[in-house]
């Protein structure tokens, strides 16, 4: 059980690896083929919107196959399209090996999250959503920082995808062991009247209503948060470029573990729809901070930011267990993945066509507060009628 989980954790730190990849590099990529933020930003997007979309696939393979042998696969083919992506000479197979990219990892959430909550029981479960999200915050955070010091060595963004190439399939071979050692149960295979294999199908429909709107604000941060950096001041230590924004980048974003921990040891069964309404306010004010602070306050609203919204994981993904049968646990979490990072991989090439990116943030603050509203509506009708079944004591 603790390896499995271990697994499932290093897994989900390198699917935030490979997506948070192309932010750190994107300004290397633009000067080699003379392109701006413009053509990077719809790179990103043409990797996000499989990424998302893709998972609602993956959800439904998960269901029927397993999801250790789908693990191993989204592994080992991330890894591969890693070294495409540097041996495929010209932009347009570049944007061909990030889409396929995207559908690799569009695997990893609807078989890992629903692979926990099958091994877990409702008490634990935000628990260990909350060291699994610990383990997400280390590989958004540790991309950054893993790309300062490959471009510094080297001067090169093919070697930087050489090195998460090499982790992806490392990672993948143990998936590969795993599935040979045990067998693994298929849970489309229950039976489906069974009362406790029900779904609150309205307060799901709520919950991909805030998926959306979180994914929007999530993906427009993200993918020029090195280059937002890129000249902020901390402690009066001034950054320049690409490297100094990874690093800045990689500092603000690793506070985001402490938000998932604290996310997991303070959710409860019946406390989470208002929990999850109070992280999406919070984030708010300093997305509108981000919209005008000056390179002195960047960092700091990043960090806050971060902080606050990666709390929301070990949340939402135990409210998706909580809402959903064990029948269709894996497409239902692949359903709120589509639409999170399907929808909001728009955001990445709205945000690059903006010439500024500070006036972009009071755009994303206005997702942030309609997804504070979905989870008021969520919380209300948590109130009003409560949820059944095994995931629900």
């Amino acid at each position: 059980m603790v390896i499995l989980i271990l697994a499932v954790c290093a897994a989900h730190a390198m699917v935030h690896v490979l997506e948070g990849s192309l932010p750190c590099v994107e300004q290397s990529i633009a000067a080699q083929y003379h392109v701006g933020s413009a053509t990077t930003g719809w790179l990103q997007t043409v990797w996000r919107f499989p990424w998302g979309v893709g998972a609602l696939i993956a959800g439904w393979l998960v269901d029927r196959y397993g999801a250790k042998r789908m693990l191993a696969l989204y592994l080992i083919g991330g890894g591969v399209t890693c070294f495409t992506s540097i041996l495929l000479p010209g932009l347009p197979l570049l944007f061909g090996s990030m889409f396929l990219m995207g559908v690799m990892a569009s695997i990893y959430h609807p078989a890992g999250l629903a692979l926990l909550s099958h091994e877990t029981t409702p008490d634990t479960l935000p628990k260990t959503l909350g060291w699994h999200g610990v383990f997400g915050s280390l590989g958004i955070g540790g991309v950054p920082l893993i790309a300062a010091v490959v471009l510094s060595l080297t001067g090169s963004w093919h070697a930087f995808y050489a090195v998460l190439g090499v982790m992806s399939i490392s990672i993948g071979m143990v998936f590969v062991y795993l599935t040979l050692q045990s067998p693994e149960r298929v849970f489309s295979k229950v039976d489906r009247a069974s009362v406790d294999d029900r779904g609150n199908w309205g307060s799901f429909g709520v919950l991909l209503l805030m998926s959306t709107m979180i994914g929007l604000s999530y993906h427009g941060v993200m993918s020029f948060l090195p280059r937002y950096l890129s000249d902020a001041k901390v402690l009066g230590f001034q950054t320049e470029g690409e490297i100094g924004g990874n690093i800045l980048a990689a500092s603000s974003l690793i506070l985001g573990c402490i938000g998932q921990y604290m996310a997991g040891q303070m959710a409860r069964p019946k406390r989470l729809e208002f929990q999850l309404m109070l992280i999406c306010a919070g984030t708010i004010p300093f997305l509108i901070g981000m919209s005008f602070a000056p390179p002195q306050w960047k960092w700091y609203c990043v960090a806050a930011w971060g902080m606050i919204f990666f709390m929301h994981q070990p949340v939402f993904n135990s409210l998706i267990a909580k809402y959903t049968p064990r029948s269709r646990r894996s497409l239902c979490y692949g359903v709120s993945f589509a639409v999170g990072n399907g929808i909001g991989a728009i955001a990445a090439g709205l945000v690059g066509e903006n010439t500024h990116l500070q006036s972009a943030y009071l755009g994303l603050a206005g997702c942030a507060s309609l997804a504070a509203v979905a989870g008021l509506i969520l919380w209300i009708r948590a109130t009003r009628t409560p949820p059944i079944g095994p995931e629900n004591p």
